[in-house]
């Protein structure tokens, strides 16, 4: 999707630049001739040579040039002189084109009548498309050229929009096949697309309110009002729909009354969509809103019409403010309370400001690459795809809610049934767990008192060093099955102390160097480790270093200890053979790997063993404390 838009934009950027393709082969290179001022003739009927002070305005006057002041009963002229010097070849067809100007004009050229369009009713005054015209080489004259240009239009003061006045615009000489591409560009940008885009703002407007009742969601309502709204005064501006009304108010007045009378209500639209989707929802505040639509119909019933233009001006400007204050309100609430809000909207005015941007920068002298109202059409659709993809980003969110509440119930339900199963053997499992608890302390008793005292009577007392050392690990190996049948938890720092002693003793008898690394703050941790995982930590660990001193070959041994947050990670490295080849690569054969891995796994933890010939072996054991 983001690759089909930027298609769509470098296309509309290609379609606004002006014409560059060069001369056609065979063909003579004409010089264009931009004109950006006219004179006004104040004669019904205009002559070739008519440049006498009375019949022509002193100061020429600039292009564009909107009409200010109504039309009296002499037909309005403009003069636009260009020279030719020297005269093209009969074969180049040189040709004018007007942008912008009225429909309906009378068009001469030397006095010789090019162009004469009928007169058209009120519902034909978009004053803001182009005219292409040809102009025949027998007509043309070496030296100054007068071009007369009749416009029929409504003045400023009596139109709602600036578009529906009596426009004329700057002219271009250049030939025919030139002006006709870049007329095509133009009629493309500022009219095909103006209004596929409205139409498409409409559609979504009235698919939007047919959502309404089934989303329940209280801003889209307003959303399609506010897009229906804009459709309808697009297509207002441009001069269609003045035949819905029953009667004739007067010359080109149909829409320029529906188009001052409907802002209100868009604005309004506009404004409480805003309101609703950051939850700023006034019961008193939407009823005010929506009273300013009673202001411009009495407007239009006390004021004169001569005024429509100046007073519905004014009063859009107040309702684009009241429109800035929503959205600026919008725009901090989502920004505090919703992100992805945020975006949506910020979407739509991202793509106002990136067109609105680049009408400026493609702005070919008076003549911009597309209508500004283009850029608001293009908003309205990138924030309906924005909530579109947040209502179904909600949609989603609601079905996985659905679905984890049902998993959840189902859950609840096997757990009530299961309950009453538990409740009958809850208390005798109680009993025998207090009956086993006891049961280990007692043997855990005997095994201090009687067994360890025989023990160390024997470490005492024998003479042979073989049998003290065997009564020596056993008493270890006792003490270490104590404290597994106590169930009290040890003090991460003693079990540190406690494991580096016996691997530094241990690793010593063999002559085997010991690097041990553990950081320093952990002697000072006050976390616990239950005494069963410190039972087979010890006890993994004494297998590790019993297979290093048998098996590996090794002058040293790397022991070092982890805790980050809920995992303990031990590791233990020597530089020794490694495991041999015959054992087929698979580790977990002999040297009691099998029961390391088992002891790892009856703790929800594991044992990895690394190793190769001749690069040593490496134990990691990972738990969770």
């Amino acid at each position: 999707m983001p690759l089909r838009i930027l298609g769509f934009l470098l296309l509309l950027i290609w379609l606004a630049g002006p014409a560059s393709a060069g001369p056609m082969v065979d063909q003579p290179v004409f010089t264009p001739i931009d004109i950006a001022q006219a004179r006004v003739l104040v004669t019904a009927h205009p002559e070739p040579d008519q440049d006498t002070a009375s019949t022509l305005q002193a100061q020429p006057i600039p292009l564009p040039y909107v009409q200010e002041l109504p039309f009296d009963a002499i037909p309005r002229w403009y003069r636009i002189d260009f020279q030719l010097d020297p005269l093209p070849p009969e074969t180049l067809l040189l040709g004018a084109r007007i942008q912008p100007t009225c429909r309906a004009p009378e068009i001469r050229l030397n006095g010789h009548r090019l162009l004469d369009h009928p007169p058209v009713g009120a519902d034909n005054t978009d004053c803001q498309h182009s005219e292409l015209l040809s102009l025949p080489a027998p007509l043309l004259r070496q030296g100054i050229n007068h071009l007369d240009v009749r416009i029929i239009g409504t003045a400023l003061p009596s139109v709602a929009a600036r578009e529906r006045a009596a426009t004329l615009g700057p002219v271009r000489i250049d030939t025919y096949n030139m002006l006709r591409t870049l007329d095509l560009r133009h009629r493309l940008l500022h009219d095909t697309v103006p209004k596929s885009l409205a139409a498409a703002v409409g559609v979504i407007g009235l698919i939007t309110l047919l959502l309404t009742p089934l989303s329940r969601l209280p801003y889209l309502g307003t959303f399609g009002l506010a897009a229906m709204g804009w459709c309808l005064l697009e297509f207002l501006a441009r001069g269609v729909g003045s035949a819905w009304l029953p009667f004739d108010p007067g010359l080109n007045l149909n829409n320029d009354l529906l188009l001052a009378l409907s802002i209100t209500p868009v604005a309004v639209a506009g404004s409480l969509f805003l309101l609703r989707y950051c939850g700023a929802r006034s019961r008193r505040l939407e009823r005010l809103l929506w009273l300013q639509s009673l202001v411009p119909a009495l407007g239009m019933l006390i004021g004169p019409r001569t005024q429509l233009h100046a007073v519905t001006e004014a009063w859009t400007w107040l309702l684009v403010l009241e429109v800035a204050a929503a959205l600026s309100l919008f725009l901090m609430r989502a920004w505090r309370l919703s992100r992805v809000d945020f975006w949506v909207l910020a979407s739509g005015l991202l793509t106002l400001a990136g067109l609105a941007s680049v009408d400026v920068l493609l702005r070919p002298g008076a003549m911009s690459a597309w209508p500004a109202h283009t850029a608001v059409s293009a908003a309205f659709l990138a924030t309906f795809l924005g909530m579109s993809l947040r209502m179904i980003q909600r949609l989603k969110n609601t079905i996985k809610a659905a679905e984890n509440l049902r998993k959840q119930l189902e859950l609840r339900v096997q757990e009530i049934s299961a309950d009453m199963e538990r409740n009958y053997g809850q208390m005798a499992e109680l009993r025998v767990e207090q009956v086993t608890a006891r049961e280990r302390k007692r043997i855990a008793a005997d095994l201090h008192d009687d067994l360890g005292a025989k023990l160390l009577t024997i470490v005492h007392t024998s003479e042979s060093d073989r049998i003290s050392t065997l009564a020596r690990e056993a008493l270890e190996e006792m003490r270490l099955s104590v404290r597994g049948l106590t169930g009290k938890p040890i003090q991460m720092a003693d079990a540190v102390g406690d494991w580096r002693s016996e691997a530094k003793s241990r690793l010593s008898h063999g002559n085997i160097e010991l690097i041990w690394l553990s950081p320093d703050d952990l002697l000072m941790d006050d976390r616990k480790m239950s005494a069963r995982a410190y039972v087979q930590t010890t006890r993994i660990l004494r297998e590790a270093i019993s297979n290093l001193l048998k098996h590996s070959q090794a002058s040293q041994c790397r022991i070092s200890i982890q805790v980050e947050s809920n995992d303990f990670e031990l590791t233990i490295a020597d530089n020794g053979r490694g495991i041999p080849v015959e054992l087929d690569g698979r580790l977990d054969r002999g040297h009691g790997m099998s029961t390391m891995k088992g002891r790892a796994k009856q703790l929800q933890g594991q044992c990895l063993v690394e190793s190769a010939p001749g690069y040593g072996t490496t134990i990691r054991l990972t738990l969770p404390l």
